[in-house]
C-alpha cells in the first residue's frame, strides 16, 4: 500500500471503531496535519460533527456534551499549538470526572525539534490531567490492525472508566495525507483475527459494576447510631440526588444542599445557606458527625463553619480516589457511589433524630426578604435576577452557572421548585475557571438536545466572546443572561478591595464594551431591562422564542457589592431573632 492508503486506512479503522463504540459526536478544527482524521469523520454516516476554528471553545463544548451525555466527544486538531488550545478544558474535564478523547495530528519523528513549522512536542502535552495518554506510530502495514483497534478500545475504556476522564493519542502523519478511495478489502485489513459486523466493535469491554461493601455500611450505621446530631452535606453529585434526600428525611437530619448537587432547588427541603450568614447559628448549632455526599461546595461558610466545630466524625463519600480534604479534618474517606451508600445507611437506619432547627420558621422570614428583592417595579439586580431565573426557567430547559458571583448568587438566593420541575444546573466546578463557559453551555446544550439559560458576568462573558459564533448552528438556543457590573465584581468582597491604589487597575478590571454590540455582531437577539417586571417578560420571550439571545443586567461593583451586604445583614437579623432561644 502507498503512504496515502494507509494513512486513510489507518484513520477511517479508527473512526469506525469509534462509532462501533457509540462514540458518534466529532469536534474538530481545521488543519493540514489532520487532514487524514478529518475526511474520515467527515465521510462516516454514523458520525455527527462539528468545525470550531478555535480549539479552546472545541474543548470546552466537548466538555458540556460529556456532561450533558456521560459520553466522550472527541476532538480532532492538527498540530502545533492547537492541541494546547484544548488544555483549560482538559484539565476541568479531569478534574470533575468528565469523558473526553483527543486525537491529534503530529509531525513525524525527523522534524521534532529541528525547527520545522508547527512543531512542538506534542506526547504527554496534558501531564497528569489525562487518564491514558499515548503516541501511536506512523501508519504502517507493519502494525497489525487489530493492534490499532485494541488501542482505541483501550482508550475509550480509560475515558469513560472509574474515575471518567480525558484520553489523548498523538498520532505522527507523514506527507501526502490526502485521503484516496479505498477498496473494501485492502491488504492491511485482512489481518484481523476475526470476522465482525459493522455495528459491533472488534474489542469490547464491561463496565467496572461497584456497591459499597458491608463492612463499610455496618461501620457508618454504627456511627449514625450513636451520633446525638449529625449533619448531611451534598456537594457535586454525578449520581442519583434523590438516595441522598431520602436518607436525610429518613433520619429527620438536616441537609446543606449545595447548587452543584441536584438538590439546592428541590422545595423537599429548606435551604441551609442562610443560615451561615449568622454567628451565632454557627455557635449554637454543633454536630458531632459530618457525613458528606459527592464532591466540592460552592460556597465556603459552610467548611469553615465545620472546622470550627470540629466534629467527632468528618465522613466523605465520594465515587473517586481522589481525595477531597482541603482542610485535612476529614475523619474517614470513603469510595463508593453516594447513592448507593445513602440507600443502603436508608434501608438500615435504627432512630430519627429531633428537629436541630426552626428550619420552617427561618425560611419564612427568608422568603419574605428574598421576595422584596424581586419585586415587580424594583431596579432588577445580579440578586433579583438570579432568583428570577431560578424560579422562571422553562421546564426541561438547563441552567448553566458560570463561576465568580453568578454560581454562588444562585447557591445562595434561588427560589425552590416542585420535584418534578427542577432544573439540571451545570456548571465548570473542576477548577472554577471563567474561561470557555459559554462554549461548555453551547456543547450541553446540544447533548442534552434542550435550550439551556446561561446565567455569566462580564468578564467570563468576554473571555469567551468567540464562543457566541457557535449559537448561529446550534439546534438548540442558548438564552444567556449577563450579569454586567463593569469588571470583576467578586473582588469587591475581598478585603483587597480596601487597597484603593491597586484594586481599580488591578482586580477591579472595569471594561466598556458593549455587549449590545457584541449581540449584534453575532447576529443574536438582545434586551436590556432595567425592572424586575422587564426581565421577567423579555426572559419569558426569549425563552418561547426558541433562538438564541442575550439579555444584559446593567448594574455597577459598588452597588452589587452594597445590595449583598444589606440583603445578608437582613437574613442574619431573621435568622438570629429564631435561634437559642
Amino acid at each position: 500500500m502507498t503512504n496515502r492508503e494507509i494513512t486513510t486506512a489507518w484513520s477511517t479503522l479508527i473512526v469506525d471503531e469509534l462509532v462501533r463504540h457509540g462514540i458518534s459526536r466529532f469536534c474538530i478544527s481545521p488543519g493540514s496535519r489532520s487532514t487524514p482524521l478529518t475526511a474520515a469523520a467527515a465521510r462516516n454516516t454514523g458520525t455527527v460533527c462539528g468545525t470550531f476554528p478555535d480549539e479552546r471553545a472545541a474543548a470546552f463544548f466537548a466538555l458540556g456534551y460529556a456532561r450533558a451525555t456521560a459520553e466522550p466527544a472527541v476532538l480532532i486538531c492538527t498540530s502545533g499549538t492547537a492541541v494546547a488550545n484544548y488544555f483549560p478544558a482538559v484539565v476541568e474535564a479531569s478534574l470533575d470526572n468528565q469523558p473526553m478523547l483527543i486525537f491529534s495530528a503530529d509531525r513525524p519523528f525527523e522534524l521534532l525539534e529541528t525547527g520545522a513549522n508547527q512543531t512542538i512536542r506534542q506526547q504527554g502535552i496534558f501531564g497528569s490531567y489525562t487518564r491514558w495518554h499515548m503516541e501511536l506510530s506512523e501508519p504502517s502495514e507493519a502494525v497489525p490492525a487489530d493492534a490499532l483497534l485494541s488501542t482505541i478500545t483501550h482508550a475509550v475504556r480509560r475515558s469513560i472508566g472509574t474515575p471518567p476522564g480525558p484520553v489523548h493519542l498523538n498520532l505522527p502523519f507523514r506527507e501526502p495525507f490526502d485521503p484516496v478511495v479505498l477498496p473494501p478489502e485492502t491488504s492491511w485489513t485482512p489481518k484481523l483475527k476475526r470476522e465482525k459486523t459493522d455495528e459491533k466493535p472488534f474489542n469490547s469491554f464491561a463496565k467496572r459494576q461497584r456497591t459499597t461493601d458491608e463492612r463499610t455500611i455496618d461501620h457508618l450505621q454504627r456511627l449514625l447510631s450513636n451520633a446525638s446530631c449529625p449533619l448531611i452535606t451534598a456537594g457535586n453529585l454525578d449520581c442519583d440526588a434523590d438516595a441522598i434526600l431520602g436518607l436525610a428525611e429518613t433520619l429527620n437530619a438536616p441537609l446543606y444542599a449545595d447548587i452543584s448537587s441536584r438538590l439546592r432547588l428541590r422545595e423537599e427541603r429548606y435551604p441551609l445557606q442562610p443560615l451561615f450568614l449568622s454567628e451565632q447559628f454557627t455557635s449554637c448549632f454543633k454536630p458531632d458527625l459530618v457525613l458528606h455526599f459527592g464532591g466540592k461546595l460552592v460556597g465556603k461558610r459552610l467548611p469553615a463553619a465545620v472546622k470550627q466545630w470540629n466534629p467527632e466524625h468528618f465522613i466523605v463519600v465520594n465515587n473517586s480516589l481522589s481525595r477531597y480534604n482541603p482542610d485535612h479534618n476529614v475523619t474517614l474517606q470513603i469510595e463508593a457511589p453516594p447513592d448507593d451508600c445513602a440507600l443502603h445507611l436508608a434501608s438500615r437506619a435504627e432512630r430519627t433524630f429531633p428537629d436541630a432547627l426552626p428550619l420552617k420558621t427561618i425560611s419564612l422570614k427568608i422568603e419574605e426578604e428574598l421576595s422584596r428583592c424581586t419585586a415587580p417595579d424594583q431596579p432588577v439586580t445580579e440578586i433579583s435576577a438570579s432568583r428570577i431565573v431560578s424560579a422562571m426557567i422553562p421546564h426541561g430547559h438547563g441552567l448553566f452557572l458560570a463561576n465568580s458571583m453568578p454560581i454562588r448568587d444562585m447557591d445562595a438566593y434561588a427560589a425552590q421548585r416542585p420535584r418534578s420541575d427542577v432544573p439540571r444546573c451545570i456548571m465548570n466546578r473542576g477548577t472554577s475557571g471563567i474561561d470557555g463557559n459559554i462554549a461548555t453551555a453551547a456543547g450541553y446544550a446540544q447533548g442534552a438536545e434542550a435550550p439551556v439559560t446561561v446565567l455569566i458576568g462580564d468578564i467570563a462573558f468576554l473571555h469567551d466572546l468567540n464562543s457566541l459564533a457557535l449559537l448561529q448552528s446550534q439546534r438548540h438556543p442558548l438564552h444567556i443572561v449577563v450579569l454586567n457590573n463593569n469588571g470583576g465584581g467578586i473582588f469587591s468582597f475581598l478585603p483587597i478591595a480596601s487597597q484603593e491604589d491597586i484594586f481599580e487597575p488591578f482586580f477591579g478590571t472595569p471594561q466598556n464594551y458593549s455587549i449590545r454590540s457584541a449581540a449584534e455582531t453575532f447576529g443574536t437577539d438582545y434586551e436590556n431591562p432595567a425592572t424586575n417586571r422587564q426581565f421577567i417578560e423579555c426572559y419569558t420571550a426569549m425563552c418561547r422564542s426558541n433562538r438564541s439571545g442575550i439579555i444584559e443586567i446593567s448594574s455597577s461593583r459598588k452597588h452589587n457589592f452594597e445590595q449583598h451586604k444589606n440583603l445578608n445583614g437582613l437574613l442574619a437579623k431573621q435568622i438570629d431573632r429564631h435561634l437559642c432561644s
